[in-house]
């Protein structure tokens, strides 16, 4: 079951990415948040073997949750997440502002399947 979340940052930079997939589907197309340096904030398809940037096909894309994008995991602390792929609710790289700021909402999330 996939999930869309609500993205905010201080800043003002608001957004929402799709993450995982349909019970149909989700073994060709699911998806988790990634920071592609020329596209920003974008949802690649993580079910592909190799992992790029939807809008420009770059490969050169960073998972969120991993450092550098994102502060180092903090334990027991919410999170977003889709098989092996998981990311902190908060501290993360901001496409607009460049600072840890953002954050996935853990308030308004809506499930599809």
């Amino acid at each position: 079951m996939g999930s869309i979340r609500k993205i905010i940052c201080p800043c003002g930079f608001k957004s929402q990415v799709s993450v995982g997939g349909t019970m149909k589907s989700f073994r060709e197309y699911s998806t988790f948040p990634f920071y592609c340096e020329k596209c920003g904030l974008v949802e690649v398809n993580i079910a592909k073997e190799e992992l790029c940037c939807p809008k420009c096909n770059s490969l050169e894309v960073k998972q969120y949750g991993i450092p550098p994008i994102s502060k180092p995991p903090v334990i027991n602390r919410g999170s977003v997440s889709w098989d092996n792929y998981k990311a902190d609710l908060r501290g993360h790289l901001c496409p607009s502002c460049k600072q840890l700021t953002m954050e996935f909402c853990s308030d308004g999330e809506i499930m599809f399947d």
